[in-house]
C-alpha cells in the first residue's frame, strides 16, 4: 500500500492518555494530517485497517473511543432520501487549531464509515466509476493546470490565515483555561461558526477584535468564552456591514 507524505499532530494530552491503546493514538495523529486539507478527514475504514492491518471493524471501535474521549467529532451527511453520503471527522480543539498543511492526501475509498460496528451501508458504485474512468483519459491542458495551481495556492494562503487567526482566539481560551482550571471547548457547531465569521473580517478589524477580545477575557470578565466570542464575532459582522452600505 502506497503511504502518503505528510505531517500530522499528536498533542500531549493525546500522547500521555494512558485509556487509549497505541494504535488509537496513531489512529488520532492520521486523522490530524487528513484533516488539513478541508478542515475534517473524510478517509474510510478501508483507508485505516490496511494501514494498521486490522479490519474495519476495529477502526470503527478505535474511532468511537476518541469520540467517547472527546479528541475528535463525527458529522455524517445524507442526502434527501437519508442515505449516507460522507462521513466527516474533526479533530477537537483543546486551545489550539492545526495549522500543518498536509503534503499528502488520501483521495481513495472516501465513503463514509459508520459508528456502529455491525451497521451496513449499501452504495452504489456505477456512478463514481465512471467518473473515475473518464478522468483517467482526460488529461487537462496546460492552461487549465495553471489555473487550478493559483486556485490551489489562493486557497491554501486563506486557510493559513484563517488557521493563524483562530490560532490566536484559541490561545486566549487556553489561559482562561488554565487560570481557571477549566476545560471550556467549542462543540463542531462552534467551530464551524467561528471559523466562518473569522474569514469574513478584514485583517485591520480582525487585529482588533482580537485584542479586545483578550483584554476582557484576561480581565476575569467573561463566565463563557466561547458564547462570549460567538457573540462578539456576530456583533462586529453587523457593525462591519453596517459601514459597507
Amino acid at each position: 500500500m502506497n503511504q502518503p507524505s505528510y505531517y500530522s499532530i499528536m498533542p500531549a494530552y493525546v500522547r500521555y492518555d494512558k485509556d487509549l491503546k497505541p494504535n488509537e493514538k496513531l489512529l488520532y495523529s492520521e486523522i490530524t494530517a487528513l484533516s488539513n486539507k478541508f478542515g475534517y478527514c473524510t478517509a474510510s475504514n478501508n483507508y485505516f485497517a490496511p494501514l494498521y492491518d486490522v479490519s474495519k471493524e476495529t477502526v470503527s471501535r478505535w474511532i468511537s473511543h476518541l469520540k467517547k474521549k472527546g479528541y475528535i467529532q463525527v458529522e455524517i451527511i445524507r442526502a434527501a432520501d437519508k442515505t449516507v453520503q460522507q462521513r466527516r471527522i474533526y479533530v477537537s480543539v483543546e486551545g489550539e487549531v492545526l495549522t500543518k498543511r498536509s503534503i499528502g492526501y488520501c483521495q481513495k475509498d472516501q465513503d463514509p464509515i459508520d459508528e456502529n460496528v455491525k451497521d451496513n451501508i449499501t452504495r452504489d458504485n456505477t456512478t463514481s466509476n465512471n467518473i473515475n474512468s473518464s478522468s483517467s483519459h482526460s488529461k487537462p491542458s496546460p492552461q487549465n493546470e495553471t489555473v487550478d495551481n493559483s486556485k490551489d495556492q489562493k486557497d491554501e494562503e486563506e486557510e493559513t490565515k484563517i488557521n493563524s487567526r483562530m490560532n490566536k482566539l484559541f490561545f486566549t481560551i487556553r489561559k482562561f483555561n488554565k487560570t481557571f482550571n477549566q476545560d471550556t471547548r467549542p462543540t463542531l457547531r462552534q467551530l464551524k461558526q467561528i471559523r466562518l465569521k473569522v474569514s469574513m473580517l478584514s485583517d485591520d478589524d480582525f487585529e482588533g477584535f482580537s485584542d479586545f477580545y483578550d483584554e476582557r477575557v484576561s480581565a476575569c470578565l467573561v463566565d463563557n468564552p466561547i458564547g462570549y466570542l460567538i457573540t462578539m464575532l456576530n456583533d462586529e459582522i453587523k457593525i462591519e456591514r453596517y459601514y459597507k452600505k
